[in-house]
This record gives structure tokens, C-alpha cells and sequence, in this order.
């Protein structure tokens, strides 16, 4: 019997120590969970945050990296292109010098008149001439009308040779007629003349339109007369007629100036001024050269001193150039 009790105590001492196991795991499990639900707002959050910040700063790191090496690129890229771009301005340069006509677009080759290193053309041009440079002062002479003046034209044919770029040489050969007149004494005066006009010429080409020449010019006399009214003089009811005899030197020479502008392509139009440098009557006499005595022979004076006269002519032409 008592064998039997003690195996009863033993068997429910085993058991309540079972059950105390069993409550003891439970509220361990249930303290841990309290834990766990306390914890994750404060834990997780700093883990959270570590977390981030160790992925921010490795893609910080990386686009350092990764604009230093867009940087890097941007310059090489930038280094090529100025390096392409000067070459590709040597190229121009040299294709420009080389062939200047060939490097520009069409419509600029169209524009630009393109010019021949020689040529040649006809000029036509009207003239208005005037005598100057007389001793006597026929302007405030009360016998006199003023100095000769008059029109006239000439034509002929030019030349050009190129020395250097813009440059030309331009001697030409004109074929000039003026006619001139004035009053002595209420009879008129009239003086024709048909020279060979001979100028030698520079001629520079501004901006492609435009162009400025001088030079000098030597005129050759063709033909010279001159259409005097006789002045009737009267002695005792007996009445005289005197003739002169005024006739222009063979030749003469002078300076030039002028600018033309082209019009199209060949055709141009001028204004020049000319002025002589040498007498036109350098050989006629006046009554005034026979003051010592010698006697004055019919028709080979002239009543108006035209000592110290020379020309000068303002003209203005056209021109064409063939080549």
C-alpha cells in the first residue's frame, strides 16, 4: 500500500513540474513578442535609416565618378572638335588661295563680275573743254568775252594689262574733236580741233565695282583751225579788213584723272578730268610782239594774245570691254 502512494506522489509531482514547464515557455514567448512589437519602431528605423544612407552614398559616390568622367569626355569631345574645325579652316584656306573663283557658291560667282588679266574695249565720251592759263587776263578784258570754251567728243579704243591683283595698266587711243569760242570785239572766235589722244593710265579696282585711274596723256594734233570774223578797221572812209592766223602746236601733253563704276558685267560709265600742261599756240604772235619795230605781215598774228593758253576738259563716258 505504501508502495502504491509513493508512486501516486511521484507520478502527480511529475506532472505539476510538466505543466509548470509548459507555462513558464509560454509566458517567455509571450515577454519576447511584447519585445519584438516594442522594439521595431526605434531598432528598425536606425537600421532603416543606416541602410539608406550606406545605398545614398554609394550611388553619390558613383555619379562623382561617373560626371568627373562626363567632364573628362566633354572636354576630349571639345578638344576634337576645335582640332577638327581648324583643320577644316587650313583646308578652306588653302583651296581659297589656291582656287579663289572655285570656292565660292553660285550665286556669289554670279554676282561677282569675274575680271581678265588682259583685255580690251571701246570708250565713247562727251566733253566739255576750256581754255586756261592766259597771260592776259581776257576775263576782265572789256574787249573780250571770257576764255575759249566749248563741247565736244571722242572715241577710241582702250587696253588693259594686270601687274598685280586690283591693278591694271590702261593705255588707250581716243580720237577727240572740240570745238571752242568766245568774242573779241563783238565778233566771235571760233577754234576746232581734232587730236590723238594718247593716255597712259593706271587703273585700280575697288570692291569690284569700282575703279579709280590716273596717268598722263600725250594729244597729237590731226587737225587745227580756227574760224575768226574780220574786224573792220577804217582810215579816212577807207575800211580793212585784217585776217589772222591762229593754229594749235602738233603736240602736247598732260595729266589725267577719273573713276568709273561697272554697271553689268563689261559695261562701265566714267567721269575723268583732264588739264594740259603745255601752250596751245606757242608759235602764234600778237600785234604786242611787234612793238619793237617789226613789222606784222598779213594773217600771221592774232589780235587776241593767246599766250600762256592751255586746255583743260571735263568728260564723261562709256565704256565695254570685249574680254
Amino acid at each position: 500500500m505504501k508502495k502504491l502512494w509513493t508512486l501516486f506522489a511521484s507520478s502527480l509531482l511529475l506532472a505539476s513540474v510538466s505543466f509548470a514547464q509548459d507555462d513558464f515557455e509560454s509566458e517567455y514567448e509571450a515577454q519576447a513578442e511584447e519585445q519584438v512589437a516594442d522594439q521595431p519602431s526605434d531598432q528598425f528605423n536606425d537600421q532603416t535609416e543606416d541602410q539608406f544612407a550606406d545605398q545614398a552614398s554609394e550611388p553619390a559616390e558613383e555619379d562623382a565618378s561617373t560626371q568627373t568622367a562626363n567632364q573628362n569626355n566633354d572636354q576630349v569631345a571639345n578638344q576634337t572638335n576645335i582640332q577638327q574645325a581648324n583643320q577644316v579652316n587650313i583646308q578652306n584656306n588653302y583651296y581659297a588661295q589656291a582656287e579663289p573663283a572655285n570656292t565660292q557658291n553660285d550665286d556669289y560667282a554670279e554676282s561677282k563680275p569675274t575680271v581678265n588679266k588682259t583685255g580690251f574695249g571701246l570708250r565713247l565720251a562727251f566733253d566739255y573743254g576750256r581754255m586756261f592759263g592766259f597771260k592776259d587776263d581776257l576775263d576782265n578784258d572789256s574787249d573780250i568775252s571770257g576764255t575759249p570754251s566749248g563741247f565736244g567728243f571722242e572715241g577710241g579704243l582702250m587696253v588693259r594689262v594686270q601687274m598685280i591683283p586690283n591693278l591694271f595698266f590702261a593705255p588707250e587711243i581716243n580720237v577727240a574733236y572740240i570745238s571752242t569760242n568766245h568774242e573779241y570785239m563783238d565778233h566771235e572766235r571760233k577754234y576746232t580741233t581734232t587730236d590723238l589722244e594718247i593716255p597712259l593710265m593706271l587703273r585700280g579696282v575697288i570692291a569690284d565695282k569700282f575703279y579709280v585711274s590716273g596717268g598722263a596723256q600725250i594729244n597729237l594734233t590731226i587737225n587745227s583751225k580756227s574760224e575768226i570774223d574780220p574786224i573792220e578797221n577804217s582810215v579816212l572812209n577807207f575800211k580793212i579788213e585784217t585776217t589772222e592766223k591762229v593754229e594749235q602746236a602738233t603736240f602736247g601733253v598732260g595729266i589725267v584723272a577719273g573713276a568709273g563704276y561697272n554697271i553689268v558685267a563689261g559695261l562701265f560709265v566714267d567721269l575723268r578730268f583732264y588739264m594740259g600742261l603745255s601752250e596751245l599756240y606757242p608759235d602764234v604772235k600778237s600785234l604786242d610782239d611787234y612793238a619793237d619795230g617789226d613789222t606784222a605781215e598779213e594773217g600771221e598774228y592774232s589780235l587776241v594774245n593767246m599766250s600762256g593758253a592751255r586746255m583743260m576738259k571735263f568728260k564723261a563716258g562709256i565704256s565695254y570691254w570685249f574680254m
